[in-house]
């Protein structure tokens, strides 16, 4: 009978430390195929979520990609974002999400641009890199851009780190 669970060959945190962008795959095959996860990889990939930021940038920055394309960008975002992975990886994005008072806030239009990414990926097909980082990053770029008289370097500000720890392209 098949459980429709994600779990791990053999101890689910020795296999994260071996290769942290396993808890990326583990978060991506729950999200897009809706299964749930064990009690053990999810603590799992809370505990060792602070060793992806020892893994190759390049990785890091093609499997969020793969989250964004596979049709269950919101779901997946949110697991990443639960279990505390977007705070290693995207922790602008992932400050905005637990700030979410506001009925119309930032929280609420990021969530709303992962449906919108979701609904055009069923539609048409994924779309373009560019695009899905764009959509993604919108919100907490706006946010920093906010207070700031000048939004060039307010953006700039706000990316260098991005680029930095994920190696996106500029």
């Amino acid at each position: 009978v098949s459980r429709r669970v994600v779990h791990t060959i053999g101890d689910p945190e020795t296999r994260f430390r071996e290769d942290p962008v396993r808890i990326l795959r583990a978060l991506k095959f729950a999200g897009r195929l809706d299964l749930g996860i064990t009690p053990d990889v999810y603590d799992a990939i809370v505990f060792c979520r602070e060793a992806l930021a020892q893994a190759a940038r390049p990785r890091l920055s093609e499997e969020i990609l793969r989250l964004l394309r596979g049709g269950q960008a919101r779901r997946t975002i949110y697991l990443a974002w639960e279990t505390g992975v977007l705070d290693v990886l995207l922790p602008e994005l992932a400050a905005l999400l637990y700030d979410d008072g506001e009925e119309e806030g930032p929280a609420r239009r990021c969530w709303r641009l992962l449906d919108y990414i979701d609904k055009r990926t069923q539609e048409d097909g994924p779309m373009d890199d560019t695009v899905l980082w764009t959509l993604l990053l919108l919100e907490p770029m706006k946010e920093a851009c906010d207070s700031n008289r000048d939004r060039a370097a307010a953006v700039a500000d706000f990316l260098e780190p991005l680029i930095e720890r994920l190696a996106i392209s500029r």
